[in-house]
């Protein structure tokens, strides 16, 4: 009796399991890919504006673990993009410019920071990217604020402000839609895991889709 009890038990919980995850698998199949709306783009960039300052990642707590990938990440997403030369400014060159490692688009910057910026590199333009609400643990999810602002005027060309939560359908289509880019196949098979399982893949699709929203020239 205790066994068919058992039996039983363990029978409902499969079936219990197997309804929801295929429920789940429906809702996904059903759902549109994630597409950002949160966006500011000039409709188009200057011919001029060819250079471009990336700021390291900020994130307000300085020990975060994604900050240990997340400024080479965003790097190589926006450089796939082939808009701009880029200059990448490390956390040390920013603490020989200002005393900072790391600075937030919606905090109080340093004194002259734009004017510095700009004879520093001869650059046009400066990329901020702010990091919160990281989860790097599964569903994963990942909020950007990014802005790209004109070092001479202080204008906004472009400015995006979305949240990427893998608990949502649109965001596990999209990224699986991302996932079989070469690019991402290729990484996956020398290391373990898959967008949607790994943190810096998961950052990679997240910065690819970000960027992929710049106005172009």
């Amino acid at each position: 009796m205790k066994f068919l009890t058992s039996f039983f038990l363990a029978f409902f919980v499969i079936s219990s399991f197997s309804c929801r995850k295929f429920k789940e698998e429906k809702i996904i199949t059903k759902a549109k890919p994630f597409s950002p709306s949160n966006i500011y783009p000039v409709e188009r960039l200057p011919q001029h504006f060819t250079r471009v300052v990336l700021l390291p990642c900020f994130h307000e707590d300085p020990d975060n673990s994604i900050l240990e990938f997340s400024d080479q990440i965003f790097h190589r997403e926006l450089a796939q993009e082939k808009i701009f030369e880029i200059v990448k400014l490390s956390p040390d060159e920013m603490v020989n410019l200002f005393r900072v490692r790391r600075v937030s688009s919606t905090a109080s910057l340093p004194a002259n920071f734009l004017k510095i910026i700009e004879n520093y590199t001869a650059a046009n333009g400066v990329i901020f990217i702010d990091l919160d609400s990281y989860r790097p643990f599964r569903p994963m999810s990942l909020g950007v604020r990014s802005k790209l602002v004109d070092l001479k005027t202080g204008e906004f060309m472009w400015a995006i402000d979305e949240t990427f939560d893998a608990g949502h359908a649109s965001i596990i289509v999209n990224a699986s839609q991302f996932q079989e880019l070469s690019q991402v196949r290729a990484l996956s098979e020398r290391t373990s895991g898959s967008v949607l399982h790994s943190p810096r893949h998961f950052t990679k699709y997240v910065a690819s889709t970000i960027f992929s929203t710049l106005p172009k020239r």
